[in-house]
């Protein structure tokens, strides 16, 4: 029975992982605070008159100022969220591959060796976005396959999006190259970008079934615990790109080890 609270065992080595995931779901929140505050106070009344009006009655030209005023005001707010983001994802690839690091440590090392090539993918994912929903409002009023189309485009985005941050935290390439090899990824490992979809989305469904209930939850958990789950999927799928390590046995080691010394008696 001892056993189970050992350092080592399954169940202290999950919650130490919560943990970390917790304090890295923390460390997100913060850095996404001025988007979320300025997305609530502008947006707040366009997404309430969106849900409940009736479909083909949304007047969207009353709500346009106020539209393009949080898009180009979210823009610059979420500049730190993407740095934020590819931190949480270098940190929560080692903690799936159980690699030791110190998690906030680590996490403020790759935010600032990450920032700027982050910020710029993160505004440029924002505008898209941004284009994305302008569209999806002008088609709510349409019957026609424009909606659709704005829909099917809009899931093949997020998908690649998901794998931008993290493609990012790993592997070092221009930001066209990050943006190419996103959509490349999603496509080649369609089951697993399906599932990181769909681990995307929980928090909101669960927010929609549970309303304000499940809000502490998702203050601990609500970005990293997904992240989490999309690390564990896509780790496999990032050991293929990965340079491989050679692994000497322990003969070879010490040889190595004597010939250092040689060199070093001469």
């Amino acid at each position: 029975m001892g056993r189970i609270f050992d350092l080592d065992s399954p169940l202290i080595r999950g919650l130490n992982k919560l943990a970390d995931t917790m304090l890295l779901n923390l460390l997100v929140l913060i850095f996404s605070l001025p988007l979320v505050v300025e997305q609530f106070f502008l947006m707040s009344p366009v997404y309430i008159d969106l849900m409940a009006a009736e479909p083909g009655t949304f007047n969207f030209g009353s709500y346009i100022g106020v539209i393009l005023i949080a898009w180009v005001a979210g823009i610059i707010c979420s500049i730190p969220l993407g740095p934020a983001l590819t931190a949480m994802h270098f940190v929560l690839l080692k903690i799936v591959r159980d690699e030791e690091s110190y998690i906030a440590k680590t996490f403020f090392k790759s935010f600032k060796e990450n920032f700027k090539q982050s910020a710029i993918l993160q505004i440029l994912q924002f505008i898209v976005f941004g284009i994305i929903f302008l569209d999806f409002i002008l088609t709510t009023n349409l019957n026609s396959i424009f909606r659709y189309i704005v829909i099917a485009v809009g899931l093949v985005i997020f998908m690649a999006s998901l794998y931008i941050f993290p493609l990012q935290s790993k592997f070092t390439n221009t930001i066209l190259g990050t943006i190419k090899n996103a959509f490349l990824v999603s496509i080649m490992a369609l089951p697993k970008t399906v599932g990181m979809v769909i681990v995307t989305l929980f928090p909101i469904l669960l927010l929609y079934f549970f309303d304000l209930k499940i809000v502490p939850i998702l203050f601990l958990l609500g970005i990293a615990g997904p992240g989490y789950c999309c690390a564990a999927l896509y780790s496999e799928t990032f050991k293929k790109f990965e340079p491989k390590q050679e692994t000497l046995s322990e003969e070879d080691e010490l040889e190595q080890a004597i010939r250092k010394i040689d060199d070093e008696d001469k």
